[in-house]
């Protein structure tokens, strides 16, 4: 009798098997990468960006504290759109099904914390803009909200039921819906600096030191989205 051996990702001449028999597929279980990492290093990579994810919301939500004033609606939001940003932060404690399960539902929490930060974008950039670009730029943030339900689905099936690819197809586009408004807003704050004001950065940043830390963020946010790029 003739003994079929066939690896999970590539054939053995000698079986002469002409496809590949996925055995996670056969039994309807999520493939590979679905699972909660098990390897040392992944798992990690993993725990450290997280926690370094947390680390700074907490440093963050600290600074905001700290300069919140009563009746100011923006801090308010900023400080909202933290907190929104930090349960995704611990799913890797977990193990599936859990595991799936908080990773998707704490993804809501943190697509409302990027759509929130969009908003604040808006708020500080009005005086900046006329009537018809407020208008492109909140009517934008708003019309790109069916994506993010979309991904949201996406991001819950490929973690928590078998094979599904939807979120493969969908991730790729997450910067295209999530980061214009915040590149935008840079370099419109740049330009009326360079422009309106007519203050060249140096000055800026000797007059007050903590407006420069915020323009080197800035600078350094731009940076990340790169990386996101490139990684996808």
């Amino acid at each position: 009798m003739m003994k079929i051996k066939c690896h999970f990702w590539e054939l053995i001449e000698d079986c002469n098997c002409y496809t590949v028999v996925q055995p996670f597929e056969m039994a309807g279980l999520p493939t590979p990468e679905q699972l909660k990492p098990t390897a040392h290093d992944k798992l990690t990579l993993e725990a450290w960006s997280q926690g370094f994810m947390i680390g700074a919301l907490i440093i963050m939500l600290g600074i905001t504290l700290a300069n919140m004033r009563r009746g100011v609606l923006l801090h308010k939001l900023i400080f909202i759109e933290l907190i929104l940003a930090v349960p995704n932060g611990f799913f890797i404690f977990f193990e599936p099904p859990v595991y799936g399960w908080f990773l998707s539902s704490t993804v809501i929490l943190l697509l409302a914390s990027w759509t929130l930060h969009n908003v604040i974008a808006w708020m500080k950039s009005k005086p900046f803009l006329g009537r018809r670009g407020n208008l492109i730029y909140i009517g934008s943030v708003i019309l790109v909200q069916p994506y993010w339900i979309l991904e949201v689905y996406a991001n819950f099936v490929f973690f928590n039921t078998p094979n599904s690819r939807l979120f493969v197809t969908t991730r790729p586009f997450e910067a295209v819906f999530r980061d214009p408004w915040w590149i935008f807003t840079i370099v419109n704050l740049f330009w009326n600096i360079k422009f309106r004001y007519e203050l060249d950065f140096a000055t800026v940043v000797r007059v007050s030191p903590r407006f420069g830390v915020l323009l080197f963020c800035m600078i350094l946010s731009l940076i990340f989205i790169v990386v996101d790029l490139l990684s996808v």
